[in-house]
């Protein structure tokens, strides 16, 4: 599967919140209740402003599919922030691919990356099969990491 990364601009905003609304609003509802699109627009903007040099979005055969965040936190670990596909390209291994050059590029840096993801969501299974552990989690959340360092994580991954 052959994707490109491009950068985020304006016109994107109406697509990738829409994919993000079909893809998490079950998970959001039943975390937090009915969904709220005037807060969670408001929200997914706030992201991309405070965010948007981190953001790459997906394309794959000249079509944007999706997005990819991710940054060095304060920790010196790089945070898989928020990392989606449109379901229509879902299980084409697109993800995957992202995922493992991601991983490696870190691998390279010498850098662990985590990352959080819906205890319900299947892309559980993906991180799983790609080294990420569960290191800790929130009543909605299991936050994962893939370790290359081995950090104060280290013993509640284990």
């Amino acid at each position: 599967m052959e994707y490109t990364f491009r950068k985020y601009e304006d016109k994107d905003l109406e697509y990738l919140y829409q994919t993000k609304k079909d893809l998490f609003k079950w998970y959001v509802e039943i975390a937090y209740g009915p969904w709220d699109d005037k807060f969670q627009l408001e929200f997914f903007i706030n992201f991309i402003n405070e965010k948007r040099k981190y953001i790459k979005v997906i394309m794959y055969e000249n079509q944007t599919i999706g997005m990819f965040t991710n940054y060095i936190n304060e920790n010196g670990e790089d945070l898989i922030d928020l990392f989606y596909i449109d379901k229509k390209y879902q299980g084409k291994g697109i993800g995957t691919q992202i995922l493992k050059e991601q991983l490696k590029q870190d691998e390279e840096n010498n850098v662990n990356t985590v990352l959080q993801v819906f205890k319900d969501n299947p892309a559980k299974r993906l991180y799983e099969k790609v080294g990420f552990k569960i290191y800790d989690q929130t009543e909605y959340h299991y936050k994962m990491i893939r370790e290359i360092k081995r950090g104060e994580k280290d013993d509640k991954a284990n």
